[in-house]
C-alpha cells in the first residue's frame, strides 16, 4: 500500500526517461535518498519538470511504497534555487562536489536529519556569504566524513595514545590513523603534516577558533580526505566534480 508523503528535499541529478517523463534522485529530510519519476516532466507546460532541477531545494510530494524502487512524484515546489551559486562558477564546482558526495555515498531510505540540515547549512553559506568556496567545501568535507561513520580521529596518537602536539610533525596511516612522530618511525607512513596544517584540519570543525588557510594548504586537506575515502570505500573512486571545474 502506498503512503502520501511530504518531505523537503535537494535534487541530486535526473535523467529523461521515455517519451515525457525524468528519472529524479532526491536527498529527502525525513528518507534520505529517494529516487522518484516525474511523469510529463519533460513538457514544457510542466511546472514540477521547470522546478525539479539539480541542486534546488525543493518540497515534494509522492507516494511511498516500500516494495517500488521508483517513488511516483507527484507534487514539488520550490524553496530555494541558490541563485548566487549558480551564477559563480567557483561556487557551482563545490556546490556540484557536495551533491556529488551525497549522490555517491548516502544509502537509499537511509534517513539522517543531521547531514540533511548539515547540506541546508553549507548551501545556504556558499550562496550567500563571501566565504571561499574552497574553504567552506573542505569544511563540510571534514563533516560529511564524520556523519556517514568515517570518524577521522584526530586529538590523540593512535598508537601510543598520547596527545598529538600541535607543535610536532603528525604521521599518518590508512590503517592505523594519526600517529606522533615517535610511533610513526615504526610504521608506514602515509602522510605527513607539518604542525601549522594538522592544526588546521582540526580547526576545520573548531565552531570556536578561527583559523587561516590558504588555497594550497586546503587543495592539500581536500586531497588527503579523498584519499582517506577512497581507501576505506571500495566504490568510491573520487568526485569528478573537482576535476570538472
Amino acid at each position: 500500500m502506498s503512503k502520501i508523503i511530504k518531505s523537503k528535499a535537494f535534487v541530486l541529478n535526473k535523467l529523461d526517461f521515455g517519451d515525457s517523463s525524468k528519472i529524479v534522485n532526491f536527498y529527502s529530510e525525513e528518507f534520505g535518498r529517494v529516487a522518484g519519476i516525474i511523469k510529463g516532466a519533460r513538457s514544457s507546460k510542466s511546472k514540477i519538470g521547470k522546478v525539479v532541477d539539480v541542486l534546488n531545494l525543493v518540497e515534494i510530494i509522492f507516494y511511498k511504497k516500500d516494495s517500488r524502487d521508483l517513488q511516483i512524484v507527484s507534487q514539488a515546489d520550490l524553496i530555494s534555487h541558490y541563485p548566487n551559486i549558480k551564477s559563480d562558477l567557483e561556487k557551482v564546482k563545490y556546490a556540484s562536489a557536495i551533491i556529488e558526495l551525497v549522490l555517491k555515498l548516502t544509502r537509499e531510505n537511509d534517513a539522517h536529519k543531521r547531514l540533511f540540515n548539515g547540506i541546508v547549512k553549507i548551501l545556504n553559506r556558499l550562496d550567500i556569504e563571501e566565504t571561499e568556496p574552497i574553504l567552506l567545501f573542505a569544511m563540510f568535507y571534514k563533516f560529511f566524513i564524520e556523519e556517514i561513520g568515517y570518524g577521522i580521529e584526530s586529538e590523540h596518537c593512535s598508537h601510543c595514545n598520547s596527545e598529538l602536539s600541535l607543535s610536532k610533525e603528525v604521521l599518518y596511516n590508512y590503517e592505523l590513523g594519526f600517529m606522533c612522530s615517535s610511533c610513526g618511525k615504526d610504521h608506514l607512513v602515509t602522510y605527513k603534516f607539518s604542525p601549522e596544517l594538522f592544526n588546521k584540519v582540526i580547526c576545520l570543525s573548531n565552531r570556536k577558533k578561527k583559523c587561516s588557510y590558504d588555497a594550497e594548504e586546503l587543495r592539500s586537506i581536500i586531497t588527503f580526505f579523498e584519499k582517506f575515502l577512497i581507501y576505506h570505500i571500495d566504490e568510491y573512486n573520487g568526485l569528478k566534480s573537482l576535476q570538472m571545474y
